[in-house]
């Protein structure tokens, strides 16, 4: 093994997107020294449009609503519209990083490299991981929270033969001029989720014909109901305790009498019920699909040259064919034994806890089905309070080592088995977990340690 440099006590947090800079601001929160490590330039992570890591592109703005979405302790501004793009979420990103103090502890341009467990050197240095980065000497640090963010390696369709146009994955766009002009082309879109929908409905705004091959049926959920996010008048049912059955009976009427149901515009009916699938916001493709712009197709058998084969027998002929078919979930620096992949996804405590380990997370591994950037906060959170523990708190280190020990309790939505699916959790139950484990970790650690509850940082003043 290299020699290396050695950072007692500190943690390392790879990526600078919305899950590095709240893990980031939570360790040091507790007074756990820590450093964040970025490939790119800078902060922000996907949400930087036009970076090598970014996969927003030029339209593209938030799916849930801003008050599901941003930090807890960092409300975005009042004047901003319900549902922020991606140039807004960008500053906000760095507003946070500077009201919280954390640019000083990002390295940008350092690409990690390899992650492998430390040996344990004696009581003043008890394994941990060393890091290797580009542009430096491997260094050991008693933890790491990785948060490079999931949406890194494309997921391509298998579909057999050959495309002789043009073929991209959704990773690639950019706008209907970029990577490939659209304007008279005829494109097909392969995928029905939130990016295939988006990439429909601009490409039908421009291309000479725009088809939207979907595999199978799901529901589609206006941003607006009534005037109001649909995300908040569905959090309010959450709120009240409204059984499954009547959210979902409302929130059906809600969508028909808004938008109407899929298959009142063409579309296939859903296999399965409303919420158990990730949902599909986007208030203007029942509209595209009903003018004529966007034609709905079976799912893609074969490409023949420049003919697409349909499974249902149809052929037809396309320049540009756009797949929207999702990431693999990947973290190639470090080995699948150490995250316990199986099935081609990390089995960790909550998709962020290691059930045995102490000095690793992985924060932002899931797929809510609201906002995220405030769940990654109350995830951190609990990583922060088990590497403080860790060093402090015997009691509550082994109390959260048993927690991680036992099943998993039975989830109240059934998601449908797919790739798409296996980060999904119901954002409410998922966050009241997570905050009963941080509650329950702040009374052991001040009744261990007689220390206030930490901080996450002062309430600030809602952004201008």
């Amino acid at each position: 093994m290299p020699d290396t440099v050695s950072s007692p006590g500190s943690w390392c947090v790879i990526g600078a997107g919305p899950s590095g800079l709240t893990a980031l601001k939570n360790l040091l929160a507790v007074g756990i020294e820590a450093e964040c490590l970025e490939r790119e330039d800078a902060l922000g992570g996907n949400w930087r449009f036009g970076s090598p890591s970014s996969r927003v592109f030029a339209s593209t703005r938030l799916i849930s609503s801003r008050r599901l979405t941003e930090f807890s302790d960092f409300p975005m501004p009042r004047n901003w519209p319900a549902y922020p793009d991606h140039q807004q979420c960008l500053d906000y990103l760095r507003r946070y990083a500077q009201h919280f103090g954390l640019t000083s502890k990002i390295a940008t341009g350092i690409s990690v490299e390899r992650l492998e467990p430390a040996p344990a050197a004696g009581d003043s240095c008890p394994g941990g991981w060393i890091v290797h980065a580009s542009g430096r000497e491997p260094r050991r640090y008693a933890g790491v929270v990785i948060a490079s963010g999931h949406n890194r390696e494309p997921r391509w369709p298998e579909i057999p033969g050959r495309f002789a146009g043009r073929l991209l994955h959704a990773a690639e766009y950019a706008s209907p001029t970029q990577p490939v002009e659209i304007a008279g082309r005829r494109v097909l879109v392969i995928g029905g989720g939130n990016s295939g929908s988006d990439i429909a409905v601009e490409c039908s705004r421009h291309a000479a014909r725009t088809v939207l091959s979907i595999r199978r049926g799901y529901f589609i959920v206006p941003r607006f109901v009534l005037g109001r996010p649909a995300d908040l008048r569905g959090e309010r049912l959450l709120r009240m305790g409204a059984p499954l059955w009547l959210r979902r009976l409302v929130g059906l009427r809600a969508i028909d009498r808004t938008i109407g149901l899929p298959w009142r515009h063409g579309l296939p009916r859903p296999d399965h019920a409303l919420f158990e699938t990730h949902p599909v916001v986007n208030e203007h493709l029942c509209g595209q699909i009903d003018a004529g712009a966007i034609e709905p197709a079976a799912d893609v058998a074969a490409f023949e040259g420049e003919s697409v084969l349909f499974r249902d027998g149809r052929r037809e002929v396309f320049d540009v064919v756009i797949a929207a078919t999702g990431y693999r979930i990947t973290h190639p620096f470090i080995e699948d034994e150490h995250l316990r992949v199986a099935g081609g996804c990390p089995r960790l405590f909550m998709n962020l806890l290691h059930p045995t380990r102490d000095d690793i997370a992985v924060v932002g591994l899931i797929q809510p089905d609201s906002g995220q950037w405030g769940i990654t906060d109350v995830q951190a959170r609990l990583v922060a309070r088990m590497a403080a523990a860790s060093r402090t708190s015997p009691r509550a280190s082994a109390w959260l080592y048993r927690i991680r020990q036992r099943p998993e309790p039975r989830r109240k939505i059934r998601y449908i088995d797919s790739p798409r699916h296996l980060l999904e959790v119901e954002h409410h139950s998922y966050r009241r977990r997570l905050e009963r484990l941080v509650e329950s970790m702040d009374r052991r650690l001040r009744h261990e340690t007689g220390h206030k509850r930490p901080r996450a940082g002062r309430l600030p003043v809602r952004p201008a």
